[in-house]
């Protein structure tokens, strides 16, 4: 599971900040969830995989937001994207999106994957489940500091 400072990192939690009380109980609650229900998936190809926190997750979120319960849904989609997150950096990898690397690569990778790959990649160049990442491994560490990118996830270069 992800260390509880990268998850309130992943929140948009100031670095440093721990999650207390309510906040630290709904994050046990996700990951108490995420431990029974959650199935991550992995596949590769040569160079190329595919990782996914897997679809019951995403179907729990969606359901979550339709009983309005938005907070525990807000929990559970980002210790999702930790999760993925956390398979992928363990390889070392470049993913499309990254600097010079264009996300209409995506499907290039889709193909190498084939049919049997856990993820779809829609029209609109998203994945489904929606925590999912394609990447090339390069057996490098990769870091913030190699993307010029100013996303609200990203970690002090």
């Amino acid at each position: 599971m992800i260390p509880l400072d990268e998850y309130a990192r992943l929140m948009g939690y100031p670095p440093g900040k721990p999650l207390e009380g309510d906040v630290l109980a709904r994050a046990e609650e996700a990951i108490a969830w995420y431990d029974e229900h959650g199935h991550p998936r992995e596949m590769r190809r040569g160079h190329v995989a595919v990782f996914t926190a897997g679809p019951e997750v995403e179907a729990r979120v969606a359901d979550l937001w339709k009983q309005e319960r938005v907070d525990e849904a807000y929990f559970l989609d980002r210790l999702a994207a930790g999760i993925v997150e956390q398979m992928a950096r363990a390889t070392g990898h470049y993913s499309p999106g990254y600097k010079g690397f264009p996300i209409e690569a995506q499907a290039e990778l889709m193909a190498i994957l084939g049919p049997e790959a856990p993820v779809e990649l829609l029209s609109s160049g998203m994945l489904k489940p929606v925590n999912s990442l394609l990447a090339v491994l390069t057996g490098e560490p990769t870091s913030c500091s190699d993307c010029d990118y100013r996303c609200t996830f990203r970690r002090t270069a």
